[in-house]
């Protein structure tokens, strides 16, 4: 015969007991607070973000192929092969010369050699046209023949339908004000996709952390609950995309890019150059270094761009200089490189590999004209590993440092965030109460409470001060997310007692 003791059960603790309300709000004594502060941030920061997010997406998107759109517009611009009449590749200098008779009141400002099926640029400043923007004239290497005459901006080489996509993408077309927009975009990218990604783990049942992932991953559900599982499970995908755009993104933003240059410049990660100073230039006032035609970090789009070439007239820029530049840096370099003239007198010329398709470096050379001896060599693998990553980074953002495949990366990345936004907003109009009125506001998430604040509170405030700190815009737009928080349950109430 067998007994079963019972045991009494534990009688419920009054409401008032310190253990009750332990249990009520365990988000005090737990790491919930936490949670629940990046909950609150990740619901105001989509919501009124989400709109620059969204522009800076369907810019992205079109920016994304503008590399492969732009080989397809300026084909016959671009291209060139030798003919039975034309076999070889005409003298560099000769090509020049044919250049600056339709410029003559323009200075030259480099020569861009192809591979042997491209057509050579010849590069001029032309004061009239925006920074960064040079007068580029395209000539077949093997007849000679002038195949156009247009700009190029940056040192990527844009031509002007790529320059245009670039302006909406960064700028709206607003000019200096409207980076402001992407610069926000931005800096709010990547710390929606972190606070997303953890919310969503610290939700999650189990204690592995594959169990964790695949929770992360659902799709299934109905209604709210499927949305927003296929809006975590996108944002789970696309996580390390996000803070790749914002990372790379924010490096060439108005304000939070110039702080970064600083902090490169203090740590010594800057772009180096190749050095052009020759001998008898040591008493000269400012015969410093030359910057080369593809000067790093400076000279992507919209961040300085390239040089503009010399102001004055200086010696070396004949056609036999010319060449025997050329000759020199196509023994040292691999094409597509650009040739850059002195921008002093006496001062060595310059030669840089371009930036292209799966080169992983970006080698340079100074040259005398008058001997073509290289006078000075800077390999890539001599840069500091900062200003290396950062050359990569800034490729991939562009989609040129790995061609096509890099591009429909972009695309869909950009793509994913346009659906994300989308049911974000969803989401959130999901949230009114169901038979509510047309004025009824979606209800927030439920405040951490005014209790001591935890260790992990204390993390994450801090890290958002710093990051403020060098995004500013983020830091100030931040804090409006705070009296947005506050001003938004006020407004619910309201409505609720009218």
């Amino acid at each position: 015969m067998t007994t079963t003791t019972q045991h009494p059960s534990r009688a419920p603790e009054p409401s008032g007991t310190p253990g009750a309300e332990r249990r009520k709000d365990p988000d005090r004594s737990s790491g919930r607070q936490t949670t629940r502060l990046l909950t609150r941030l990740h619901f105001f920061a989509g919501i009124f973000c989400a709109p620059f997010i969204l522009v800076a997406a369907l810019s992205g998107l079109l920016y994304a192929t503008a590399p492969t759109v732009e080989q397809i517009v300026y084909h016959d611009m671009l291209t060139a092969e030798p003919t039975a009449a034309d076999p070889v590749e005409q003298p560099v200098g000769d090509l020049v010369t044919r250049a600056q008779e339709l410029h003559p009141d323009l200075a030259l400002a480099g020569v861009r050699l192809g591979n042997p099926d491209e057509t050579t640029r010849v590069l001029f400043t032309d004061p009239t046209l925006p920074a960064s923007t040079l007068r580029a004239v395209f000539l077949d290497p093997y007849s000679g023949e002038v195949k156009g005459d247009s700009t190029q901006y940056g040192s990527s080489a844009s031509l002007p339908l790529r320059q245009w996509i670039d302006e909406g993408h960064r700028s709206l077309w607003l000019g200096e004000k409207g980076r402001l927009y992407s610069e926000l975009a931005a800096s709010w990218l990547g710390v929606l996709a972190v606070g997303g990604l953890v919310v969503l783990w610290r939700r999650q049942r189990g204690s592995g952390s594959v169990t964790r992932l695949r929770g992360m991953l659902r799709r299934d559900g109905s209604g709210r609950a499927q949305v927003m599982r296929r809006h975590g499970a996108t944002g789970t995908v696309i996580s390390v995309g996000l803070v790749f755009l914002t990372v790379t993104g924010l490096t060439w933003s108005s304000i939070a890019g110039t702080n970064i240059g600083e902090v490169r410049a203090n740590l010594n990660w800057g772009t180096p150059t190749v050095s052009t100073e020759m001998p008898g230039m040591r008493d000269t006032p400012d015969a410093a270094t030359a910057a080369t035609g593809a000067a790093g970090h400076a000279g992507h789009e919209g961040h300085g761009g390239g040089r503009t070439g010399p102001s004055v007239r200086v010696s070396g820029l004949n056609p036999g200089a010319v060449d025997r530049v050329a000759a020199a840096a196509r023994r040292e370099l691999e094409t597509p490189l650009t040739l850059t003239p002195p921008a002093q007198e006496g001062a060595a010329w310059s030669a840089a590999e371009n930036r292209t398709a799966w080169r992983l470096h970006n080698n340079s050379v100074a040259v005398d004209w008058a001997t073509g001896q290289v006078t000075d060599r800077l390999r890539f693998s001599d840069w500091p590993l900062a200003a290396q990553a950062t050359a990569w980074l800034i490729q991939l953002h562009m989609g040129t440092l790995f061609g096509l495949p890099n591009q429909i990366v972009l695309a869909l990345l950009a793509a994913a965030i346009i659906v994300m936004v989308v049911r974000g907003y969803r989401m959130w109009w999901m949230r009114r109460p169901r038979g509510s009125s047309a004025g009824t506001l979606p209800a927030a998430p439920r405040r951490a409470g005014r209790g001591r604040p935890t260790v992990g509170t204390l993390i994450l405030c801090a890290a958002l001060v710093a990051y403020g700190v060098i995004a500013p815009l983020f830091g100030v737009t931040c804090l409006a997310f705070v009296a947005a928080s506050v001003l938004w349950d006020t407004a619910r109430r309201v409505f609720r007692r009218s």
